[in-house]
């Protein structure tokens, strides 16, 4: 708060003067409710111009007395310590204690307003005859002065309306950067290897020529690298019969929109035997897997990738059939830098059969990916990675859900304090209908629950919808198989539906290989085109096939059969919603024909990304920037 000091000297009043200084002092201590109401520059202005009125008043009253002969205050020695009354403002006192949000502009007026019931005490001084008042009025007003303007400015600012965020808004821009984490080729099995990178054409922000692409592994034993120079080219990385570390697919400029990658691999024999594929995904904080397990032969492996220059710390958190299980070697994981860790499932959850695995990364972020592998004796069950499921939602598909004999086997998280009340629907070709016996489940709280869809399925490729009243993460595991061959697995994940451009690289072209597509429609009608970007081994953009309009209706999905285009090695598949189509879910099937029983892959895709919202920002004139 302000203070004022000082002593004051003089004659006695008498009771006329005493009642008149009363008046005043009350009139002063009343706050000017309509000056509350009127901005600051407005009623600092009315409060100089009263204090001049008061001045002025206060000379008057002075001379009065003085010709009365009560008092010749004129003729008072200005030297003299009982005639001076020293008013000294402390500048500190000024300075009011920190004030919660929205207190500042009522302080300030009842600071302005104390002060100025005391300046009009110092006119009833005046009159009193206890100082010179031209002295004194030239002193007060060039400090309500300097305080004024300084009230002024800080009124203004404190009036001055502050802006939504949702007057600024976002705007989308093309990324300018990205980068695809590809986990170790040979992590898992002895699989030949090949990782692809594309960069899809047409794609905003391609129109500038200073982008780079391509891939790279991290250091290790052995580093690769691969080119891409133009929007449409393609590049890999083979590791047939030699275990590479991670590969990092990077974009910059014109050539990171649309920048997709991609891992597959094959081994006809061996406890591996088998075909896999993932796609290589951005690092992050946050990963759920739904789907591995800990039983005996099998053998579940969470791969984590740290592209950065300083160590990640991450926590893998496993839930079973009975809730969460307690995994002490799962917490506070370091991965450092640059550099891959393993971790077995059934090291952290022996014996589970049925897992939903969440890897939280709490310092750094990293790349994750599961691979699971599974043999009965000499027998090899077959090997795949376990594709990322979405985040946990209320409603949740699952496409992909390939034709065929063998278990489908489905597997619910509830990652919360509540049990998950889900409702089934199986989405074909010929429409969506309600599965008997399986159209209801429950999952217990942050628990799984396992359940074969494979009888009502009746092996028709299908998408299930999911519906929870809490949010749920989701995946399944498909055999193939039969009598006198040997098995393979396959795994597909909870995915939600998009309606943009979406890509697949490194499609296999071999001799008994067939690749399908799987295009769900899962509430209104929809129609893509779906293009071919073959890779010859050059570095110039591919040349693209001839779109391909498939429609296909509300509630079905439609089944699109590949052929690989001609003296391709390789090619990358595109599919883009048309303009006015619904949303859509993707997935792919390639299936490798053998007498000793199939090789199958495949996983659900992902919209390429191409740009990025950036909030809006002005300029804000009450902050001066040097």
């Amino acid at each position: 708060m302000t203070e004022m000091n000082g002593d004051e000297g003089g004659r006695e009043p008498d009771d006329r003067e005493i009642q008149e200084g009363q008046d005043v002092q009350e009139s002063a201590d009343q706050p000017d409710v309509e000056a509350l109401e009127r901005p600051g520059e407005e009623w600092i202005a009315e409060l100089l111009k009263e204090q001049a009125d008061e001045r002025a008043e206060a000379q008057s009253a002075l001379v009065g007395v003085g010709d009365s002969g009560s008092g010749d205050a004129a003729s008072a020695d200005p030297d003299s310590p009982d005639d001076v009354v020293e008013e000294e403002i402390d500048a500190a006192a000024l300075i009011e204690p920190p004030l919660e949000p929205g207190q500042l502009g009522g302080r300030l007026r009842k600071t302005v307003l104390s002060r100025r019931g005391a300046l009009v005490r110092r006119g009833s001084e005046a009159r009193l005859g206890g100082r010179d008042p031209a002295f004194a009025g030239v002193r007060t007003v060039v400090l309500v002065v300097a305080v004024a303007l300084s009230l002024t400015a800080i009124a203004a600012l404190v009036q001055r309306p502050q802006p939504k965020p949702s007057e600024y808004g976002t705007t989308t821009e093309p990324i300018g950067s990205t980068v695809l984490l590809c986990p170790e080729p040979g992590a898992g099995s002895d699989l030949d290897v090949r990782v692809s990178a594309a960069v899809i054409p047409d794609q905003p922000g391609q129109d500038a020529k200073d982008g780079v692409a391509g891939l790279v592994t991290l250091p290790g034993k052995q580093a690769a690298t691969a080119r891409i120079t133009t929007p449409g080219g393609q590049a890999a990385i083979e590791a047939f019969g030699t275990a590479l570390p991670p590969i990092r697919a990077f974009g910059e400029g014109n050539l990171a929109p649309g920048l997709v990658a991609d891992q597959w691999g094959r081994a006809t024999s061996g406890t591996g035997r088998g075909m896999a594929s993932t796609s290589c995904a951005p690092a992050g904080s946050d990963f759920w897997f739904v789907g591995g397990g800990a039983i005996a032969g099998r053998n579940t492996r969470i791969v984590l990738v740290n592209p950065d220059d300083s160590a990640a710390a991450v926590d893998v958190v496993v839930l079973g059939p009975n809730g969460i299980i307690d995994t002490p070697a799962g917490r506070g994981l370091v991965v450092q830098p640059q550099s891959r860790t393993v971790v077995r499932l059934d090291a952290l959850a022996p014996g589970i059969n049925a897992t939903a695995v969440h890897v939280i990364a709490r310092a750094g972020r990293v790349g994750a990916a599961v691979d699971d592998e599974q043999a009965s004796g000499l027998s090899v069950v077959g090997t795949d990675w376990i594709p990322a499921a979405a985040e946990p939602a209320t409603k949740v598909y699952l496409p992909g859900v390939v034709d065929g004999r063998g278990a489908r086997v489905l597997t619910i998280a509830a990652p919360g304090e509540s049990d998950a009340l889900v409702d089934i629907k199986v989405m074909t070709d010929t429409g969506t209908f309600d599965p008997a016996d399986r159209s209801q489940v429950q999952v217990p709280a942050n628990g799984v629950l396992a359940i074969d869809m494979a009888p009502v399925l009746q092996q028709q490729a299908a998408t299930l919808q999911l519906t929870s009243d809490v949010p749920i993460v989701a995946g399944m595991r498909q055999f193939f198989g039969g009598p006198n061959v040997q098995d393979e697995t396959s795994f597909t994940a909870g995915s939600q539906p998009f309606a943009t451009t979406a890509a697949v690289g490194g499609l296999p072209v071999r001799p008994a290989t067939d690749v399908r597509l799987y295009v769900t429609a899962p509430d209104t009608d929809a129609a893509v085109d779906v293009v071919l970007l073959p890779y010859q081994g050059t570095k110039a953009a591919a040349v693209a096939t001839s779109p391909q309009r498939i429609t296909v209706k509300a509630g079905t999905i439609t089944t699109v059969r590949i052929s690989a285009p001609g003296g391709a090695k390789w090619y990358t598949a595109v599919v883009t919603p048309s303009q006015g189509s619904g949303p859509v879910l993707v997935a792919h099937r390639v299936r490798e024909t053998s007498s000793y029983g199939d090789l199958v892959t495949g996983y659900p895709w992902s919209p390429v990304r191409t740009d990025v919202q950036v909030p809006k920002a002005e300029q804000d004139p009450g902050i001066s920037i040097r």
